[in-house]
C-alpha cells in the first residue's frame, strides 16, 4: 500500500518501522484514530485520501476521540456523534 503515511515515523513511534506498511493495511481503525489524535493536517488529508471519506467517517463515528480530535473529525468529515458542534 503506497501512502505518504508509511514514511511518517513520528506518527508510529511505538511500532517497528518495518511494520508501518503492514499496520496501514491490517489495522485501519487504529491508523485512522492515531492520525486524528497525533497527526498534522497534512496527515489527516493523507489518511482520508488513503482510505476514503466514507471509511474514515465510519471509523470515527464508532471510536472515542479526544476533544481536539473530535473537533477535527467534525471539521474534516462532519462527524459529530455527540452533537457538540452542529447547531
Amino acid at each position: 500500500m503506497e501512502s505518504k503515511l508509511q514514511f511518517r515515523r513520528p506518527l508510529f513511534w511505538d511500532i517497528n518501522k518495518n511494520d508501518i506498511e503492514k499496520a496501514l493495511v491490517e489495522s485501519v481503525d487504529w491508523v485512522v484514530v492515531r492520525v486524528f489524535e497525533f497527526g498534522s493536517i497534512e496527515d489527516i488529508f493523507d489518511v482520508i485520501e488513503l482510505y476514503g471519506k466514507q471509511k474514515v467517517r465510519e471509523i470515527l463515528t464508532r471510536e472515542t476521540l479526544q476533544p481536539v480530535s473530535a473537533a477535527m473529525a467534525f471539521l474534516f468529515l462532519d462527524v459529530d456523534v455527540h452533537r457538540k458542534y452542529a447547531a
